[in-house]
């Protein structure tokens, strides 16, 4: 689509002013390139934080709305606050109901790239079919094969370095939190996680052990990303970049895509 943006003011969905890529529009829907740290629809943990929907409703004849033919948008593919990536808005009610009952009869697919640290004796590729369930209590999701809703993911290696392993992993419906809690039941550790485990991101010490120093306006190290390594780079067909601190970490780390 080029260069289409749309675009919100400091303190709407974050402290600063935010841009997102439009990658695909058309047909009652359109897709941006979420960043992490960026809510896509309202969510119980996090009730004081403003949704991307939420925004889109407050000002729908905003011109750069406008032109996307958003009357009343709704989130299509669920994508966790702490990952970035391909997400689908529907522009209408009628837009999202057709689209949710395609991606849940199994007509859709996403791809995310996932960043893990360790994983070289996973082998090259599994599956992952548990049923997920959340928690009544905490904000995570478990598996329950009483209760819990269908769930399969598909990861296979793409390429591994000192110490890493790079996955694709792919799904017909995403459900919240599916990735990583199948990821977690695999025995992957995801760079960056701190809920279904508590694993480190990439720093820059660990690949450069010799030759880096700390600057000196820093009183600690900042990591390459500061984020969850899982980007959600493909939602049927719409391509989401990467961030660039996790393109630049997996570049540091010898690692390819």
């Amino acid at each position: 689509m080029g260069e289409t943006k749309i675009g919100f003011p400091p303190n709407t969905l974050c402290a600063e002013a935010v841009r997102l890529d439009v990658l695909e529009a058309g047909g009652g829907y359109f897709v941006v390139n979420k960043p992490a740290s960026v809510l896509l629809e309202a969510y119980p943990a996090a009730p004081k934080t403003k949704s991307l929907v939420a925004a889109l409703r407050e000002n729908p004849q905003k011109p750069e709305f406008a032109r996307l033919s958003i009357t009343s948008p709704y989130s299509v593919n669920q994508l966790d606050f702490e990952m970035s990536g391909a997400a689908i808005i529907a522009c209408d009610k009628d837009s999202a109901a057709r689209l949710r009952n395609s991606m849940w009869s199994g007509e859709m697919f996403f791809e995310y790239l996932v960043l893990a640290r360790g994983g070289s004796d996973k082998g090259g590729e599994f599956s992952v079919n548990l049923p997920l369930l959340k928690h009544e209590r905490r904000d995570i999701w478990i598996v329950s094969h009483r209760f819990g809703k269908k769930a399969q993911t598909h990861f296979k290696k793409i390429a591994e370095s000192r110490g890493f392993t790079l996955w694709r992993a792919r799904a017909e419906f995403a459900r919240p939190h599916q990735i990583r809690a199948h990821a977690k039941e695999a025995g992957l550790r995801i760079a960056g996680e701190n809920v279904y485990s508590r694993t480190l991101p990439v720093y820059m010490s660990e690949i450069k052990r010799d030759q880096y120093k700390l600057d000196r306006s820093l009183e600690r190290e900042l990591p390459l990303y500061p984020h969850i390594c899982v980007h959600l780079e493909n939602a049927n067909g719409a391509r989401a970049p990467l961030p660039k601190g996790f393109a630049a970490a997996l570049k540091r780390l010898g690692l390819s895509s």
